[in-house]
């Protein structure tokens, strides 16, 4: 029994030890990327060299987008780290581990973003190759920057009781700037093409619309959206009734 006991007493103190260290990393993980560059409030991190030039111009890029969104920056500066090797992926992504960035708040304001081309503003898909398109390098800073400026507005409880399609939809919306099509994406929507399926693609293509509907066709506020989010099926049946 003493056995037991003192095994137990070691998992007990162990465990919160581990979980205080991991959250620790998580907060302050700048030693583990040695490469890092500013340019105004946005600071990249990486675990690789890179061209000091081009990551300015990224995030840059990102910068201009965040500047359209009307959320309050609680904090001035934002750290992005790219893991490009795989075990730091795995630690800082987590459970997430795959996708193309997280923004764990309220843990952290800190931004961690998968393997990157940043000479070529591009992230780099799990398959190896550059993530094509309009969802480039300065998307994904603005997109996770923008899930920490909504959480930082809203406070955790009322942040991750957001429906996804205005949690995701929003920051799709900052992170896409204008590049997005309205009458592109509503075309699509009404022919129910694959990507409009999130659970299919993987791409926000459908919530970014209705986002946009609310914000740039009905006239509504971001604080408005944020605050009183209708239903799903509610905007969607607005967007299938609109005057093309």
């Amino acid at each position: 029994m003493s056995i037991w006991k003192s095994t137990i007493l070691r998992i007990t103190v162990a465990v919160p030890a581990l979980v205080a260290l991991y959250a620790v990393v998580v907060c302050f993980p700048q030693p583990l990327f040695l490469f890092s560059v500013r340019a105004n409030s946005l600071i990249l991190h990486s675990d690789r060299p890179f061209s000091e030039d081009a990551a300015k111009q990224v995030l840059q890029l990102a910068e201009a987008k965040l500047a359209k969104s009307s959320l309050p920056a609680n904090r001035h500066d934002f750290d992005i780290f790219v893991c490009n090797s795989r075990w730091r992926q795995v630690l800082f992504f987590n459970k997430d581990y795959g996708v193309g960035g997280v923004a764990p708040y309220p843990l952290t304001a800190n931004v961690f973003l998968r393997d990157a081309a940043i000479e070529q503003n591009r992230l780099v898909s799990p398959r190896g190759i550059p993530v094509a398109g309009d969802r480039t390098l300065d998307y994904f800073i603005a997109h996770e920057i923008t899930h920490q400026l909504t959480g930082q507005t809203l406070g955790p409880l009322r942040y991750y009781r957001l429906p996804q399609w205005v949690r995701e939809g929003y920051a799709d919306y900052i992170g896409k700037g204008d590049s997005f099509n309205y009458g592109e994406a509503r075309r699509a929507f009404l022919a129910d093409v694959p990507e409009m399926n999130w659970e299919k693609s993987g791409l926000y293509w459908r919530f970014h619309l209705l986002v946009a509907h609310l914000l740039d066709h009905r006239g509504w506020t971001v604080e408005r959206l944020l605050n009183d989010p209708p239903s799903q099926q509610t905007v969607e049946a607005l967007v299938r009734l609109e005057n093309p």
